[in-house]
């Protein structure tokens, strides 16, 4: 029988972890409708606001075990809504440094179990949002590759649901922020997907997108990837967007890609240095240094033009020394920077 309410608890007006724990039991699994979804949903509604959040306000570590063991319980498939609620909650727990130390192989196993075998596209990006916050530790990292969860994670890239790509393309950003997680993410095709939702139509997707791929850039086959996936002009018309997360994250990648000979001649024919330079002048210093670094590798290449007289050749590498210089004589004097996406 369904309880009504939370009349179960001390107080029906505060759910902890301890109180859901002690409402886990096997058997009830599978019930279309539990005092446990009950539970959890109202942990979630009292903990969704990280601003206003009494879970968050401890710093300490949370007993979630219990919690992870009915993720992993495969009957926990049959119930939709609990395990929705579930991963809601977790993604809460996440939030906090020692609950993603302590949240093991046993919850990364679980997060990727969901990913691998449940299709449906709002517990999926639920999933998504777990691993985004679980992978800020190199551990989880790790064990998330070892449970196999990536390629199901980039699969989610090509879903027709918003958020669902949005959270995916926020986990594979926590994920190929470390060596291997790149490696991997590239292995199972990530790279096309992720460059392909640079020019979405919604701002959370593509921020998260550039996000991932200045990530992924550092890898020298991925510069190649992206570079003939045609990303590169996506990335330029991103460096006079007003949004500083999509900025500094598209001059950081062309950063990565001008480390190519190849993607470094495509920047100069599409007029990058140019707002390069202008990026010399942005109030946000990560931008400016990427911005930076990416005109010292332009200016590292020779030109690609081969058939072309050499005095040419040079008249263009000086002049792109002579934009560089005085853009940063002039960022360093004046460093205010507006610009229109």
């Amino acid at each position: 029988m369904r309880h009504e309410g939370l009349m179960w608890l001390p107080s029906c007006n505060s759910v902890a972890v301890q109180d859901i724990n002690a409402l886990i039991k096997p058997a009830d699994l599978t019930a279309p409708g539990s005092v446990l979804v009950d539970a959890l949903t109202k942990f979630v509604e009292q903990n969704e606001d990280p601003a206003s959040s009494p879970n968050l306000q401890v710093a300490e570590a949370d007993n979630f075990g219990p919690i992870v063991s009915v993720l992993r319980d495969p009957r926990t498939e049959e119930n939709e809504a609990l395990l929705l609620a579930v991963l809601k909650v977790l993604k809460i727990l996440s939030r906090k440094y020692e609950n993603r130390l302590n949240f093991g192989r046993e919850g990364c196993e679980g997060a990727a179990r969901v990913l691998k075998r449940v299709p449906n596209p709002e517990i999926s990006a639920e999933a998504c949002n777990v691993v985004l916050n679980v992978c800020y530790e190199k551990a989880n990292v790790q064990l998330f590759l070892d449970a196999g969860g990536v390629p199901a994670l980039v699969t989610r890239l090509a879903e027709n649901h918003v958020d669902l790509q949005a959270n995916a393309a926020g986990a594979l950003q926590s994920i190929t922020y470390q060596q291997r997680g790149r490696v991997v993410a590239r292995d199972a095709g990530a790279v096309p997907l992720i460059a392909g939702l640079l020019d979405h139509v919604n701002v959370k997707v593509r921020t998260r997108a550039v996000g991932a791929l200045h990530n992924i850039s550092t890898d020298d086959e991925s510069i190649r990837i992206i570079r003939r996936n045609n990303a590169i002009p996506l990335l330029i018309d991103m460096l006079g967007c007003p949004d500083a997360s999509i900025c500094s994250s598209a001059v950081g990648a062309i950063q990565n890609i001008s480390r190519e000979v190849q993607s470094c001649d495509i920047i100069q024919e599409l007029g990058g240095p140019e707002p390069l330079a202008d990026l010399l002048f942005a109030s946000d210093a990560q931008a400016q240094v990427s911005s930076a670094g990416a005109l010292l590798n332009i200016l590292g290449h020779p030109p690609g033009d081969a058939d072309k007289p050499t005095d040419v050749n040079d008249a263009k590498r000086q002049a792109m020394r002579r934009l560089f210089s005085t853009s940063l004589v002039l960022g360093l004097v004046h460093p205010i920077w507006q610009s229109q996406c």
